[in-house]
């Protein structure tokens, strides 16, 4: 090979081989995207799935929540019921105190149901 060929083949073996790894770094490259995009497709089928189970959680628990406070105002309706029949006088001594014994019952069930309330809203 003269010295004019060696000047030419050289840089050309050298452009060869930086084609060669910049190719390499662009399959590399295009392998890295494809598995990200892979890897984001299971992602957000997880994340839909995911918000689908919070929904169906949030539901649950506004239902739960619901509950309570209906529970919580029926026992005050049965309360203050006990509450009028015992101002009324129309009840005897010992009703006065079965009525008086419901309404501490009531309220032991509606300070429990309070509580139970305030776990659910706490979690």
């Amino acid at each position: 090979m003269n010295p004019i060929q060696a000047r030419i083949v050289i840089p050309l073996r050298e452009q060869d081989d930086r084609f060669d790894q910049i190719q390499q770094l662009i399959d590399a490259k295009r392998d890295f995207l494809i598995q990200k995009q892979k890897k984001l497709r299971s992602i957000s089928k997880q994340n839909q799935f995911l918000a689908s189970v919070r929904s169906d959680y949030q539901k649950y628990y506004d239902y739960i929540a619901q509950q309570k406070r209906d529970q919580i105002r029926a026992l005050h309706v049965l309360d203050e019921y006990i509450h009028d029949l015992t101002r009324s006088g129309e009840l005897t001594k010992h009703n006065i105190e079965d009525a008086k014994e419901e309404q501490m019952r009531i309220l032991r069930e509606v300070d429990s149901i309070k509580k139970s309330l305030d776990d659910v809203i706490e979690n």
